[in-house]
């Protein structure tokens, strides 16, 4: 895991001081290390040092900082191909790497044992296949790569750049352009800090974007039209329904699991697991400690919360080893600023799911955790949500898939990005076993019925996540446990009620909406499923945006994030 920016000049002018900035304030993102790679060279530190920014002097930089999870303290980036005429960055992690490398390891020297180096190489070895088509390289390597990544590709001759995100979207990068300059990172602060651009895009997942010289030595194509890689990985438009009968279900979905979280936790003897005490990060933390020496679990939220009270009784059950962080209406207060600039959101929905999130992976990270794991995208692929058998009853089983297979898609702004963020802030590297492509293309051709049920004789029928609960019946999780109902991560935690007492302490109250606030609340983007259509299903009020509680938040950011835009 880590950082990655760039910036170009299309007037020639040093951008190094530029960089410096970039990556400065994102620190955390990479504390181990920074490396930059000009036109005419590549250098790395090992402290954020201004002097080592002043050293440079170059219109087309790319700056890496690094957060050491495979190959140690030997591994700094920017990395450079063999042949010297391509310079790649990476943030991510790559999970069949080993194998790939025993393929190059003949034609190629390395000089780290980390996964990204073995994609320069792979990269390499397309570019020369190709004739130098980079884009075609990189389309091929991407189609080879079992993992989750952001690309940063550099053809030395040329100094064209292409960026490539992976089809899932776990981990994000975000651009800007204007008349002066092209630039991009893995956070938008990045771009805020350095005040160039008035709007700044995200390369969608399972998209390329290609900044390509045009004319003289610094005018290139400032088009920045996305262009479709396909990764072989990408979510897609329909799945077939191969698995009819919930044994053929189980044993598919039980090996797809099973792969999935080996080769998130391979290699460590010590990891964390984001737990709320709903039955997805308990399947999570119950694989994660047959497969690792020490797993440690993380609950947050208010004293005497549900996921506080759930998660103590279930971790005394299953054996886990559980921390929590108990918050306080103060350490809420506190946080929210906090917060805000993390996620580089204020949306209401976002920040307060974030909050008891944020919370556990600060206590992982004070406690020494460096990895840990989620069980997030097991709602989506499963049918978990309490709307979804609304939608089966109102529009049939044929329509659930395509909610669902939506939801999917979305999951990278709605859910990825926010926690991508949340964990990096505290150089924590997240992994998400439910979002494995090949157990998502698995789990999709599951017969929806076998999951989302429309009533039933059987009183555990109307839980949904049926195939999921089922498996963790057959892996040895208590049926008590298995199908106990969990609340939403703000309600769970007590953090929406909270939040609310203190809109309110702070004077917003409904009698502060007005309607002109209403009207401009209805054009924001509406974020998750169940604020973009649940309430549509469901009468609940916990699923709308609640506005005196949204308005609290923007007073609170617009003192944090003055350049915050609603992108």
């Amino acid at each position: 895991m880590c950082g990655i920016v760039g910036i170009l000049s299309k007037k020639g002018e040093n951008v190094a001081p530029l960089i410096e900035k970039m990556l400065t304030c994102m620190k955390n993102r990479g504390p181990d290390g920074v490396g930059l790679a000009t036109e005419d060279e590549i250098v790395y530190s090992n402290t954020f040092n201004k002097l080592f920014f002043a050293q440079a002097n170059a219109y087309n930089v790319l700056g890496h900082s690094r957060l050491a999870i495979v190959g140690g303290s030997c591994g700094s980036q920017p990395f450079l191909s063999c042949d010297k005429k391509l310079v790649l960055e990476h943030n991510g992690e790559i999970y069949n790497y080993r194998e790939l490398r025993k393929s190059l390891e003949g034609r190629h020297k390395f000089t780290t044992s980390t996964d990204s180096e073995v994609v320069i190489h792979l990269i390499e070895d397309h570019y020369e296949k190709t004739k130098g088509n980079l884009l075609e390289a990189v389309k091929r390597t991407v189609f080879q790569l079992d993992g989750i990544y952001v690309l940063a590709i550099r053809e030395q001759s040329t100094g064209n750049i292409i960026l490539v995100r992976d089809g899932i979207g776990v981990r994000q990068i975000y651009y800007g352009e204007n008349d002066r300059f092209i630039a991009f990172g893995s956070e938008k602060k990045a771009l805020w800090n350095i005040n160039m651009f008035t709007k700044i895009e995200r390369l969608l997942p399972g998209y390329a974007l290609a900044i390509s010289k045009t004319g003289n030595e610094h005018t290139y194509d400032t088009s920045l039209h996305p262009i479709t890689v396909n990764t072989s990985k990408s979510i897609r438009t329909k799945y077939p329904i191969t698995y009819k009968d919930i044994n053929s279900a189980l044993d598919a979905y039980n090996d797809a699991l099973i792969q999935s979280v080996e080769k998130r936790v391979r290699d460590f003897s010590r990891i964390g697991i984001v737990f709320s005490g709903g039955i997805d990060s308990v399947i999570v933390a119950y694989l994660a400690k047959q497969m690792v020496p020490e797993v440690i679990c993380y609950t947050s939220g208010i004293k005497n919360s549900n996921d506080i009270t759930n998660s103590i009784e279930i971790a005394e059950k299953l054996d886990l080893h559980l921390e929590i962080n108990q918050l306080s209406e103060d350490h809420v207060e506190k946080m929210i600023p906090e917060i805000i600039n993390v996620i580089e959101d204020d949306n209401m929905g976002q920040v307060e799911v974030a909050i008891p999130i944020y919370a556990a992976v600060k206590l992982a990270r004070h406690q020494g955790i460096r990895v840990m794991l989620t069980g997030q995208g097991a709602d989506e692929i499963f049918g978990g949500y309490s709307w979804y058998s609304k939608i089966v009853q109102k529009y049939g089983y044929d329509k659930i898939l395509e909610y669902m297979i939506k939801d999917v898609k979305l999951l990278y702004k709605e859910t990825l990005e926010r926690e991508d963020k949340i964990t990096m802030s505290q150089s924590v590297e997240l992994r998400e076993p439910f979002l494995d492509p090949h157990l998502i293309d698995t789990v999709l051709r599951i017969d929806p019925r076998l999951n989302i049920q429309n009533g039933g004789i059987d009183m555990y029928d109307n839980f949904g996540k049926r195939v999921h609960r089922r498996l963790a019946e057959k892996l040895g999780i208590p049926k008590e446990i298995a199908y106990r109902i969990k609340e939403a991560a703000q309600h769970g935690s007590g953090i929406h009620n909270l939040l609310d007492s203190l809109a309110r302490k702070n004077g917003f109250t409904e009698t502060s909406v007005k309607s002109s606030y209403l009207d401009k609340l209805g054009k924001r983007e509406l974020m998750g499923s169940s604020q973009r259509y649940g309430h549509l299903f469901e009468s609940e009020k916990i699923w709308n945006i609640e506005p005196h509680i949204q308005m609290y938040l923007e007073e609170i950011a617009s003192n944090i994030l003055p350049a915050i835009t609603k992108q």
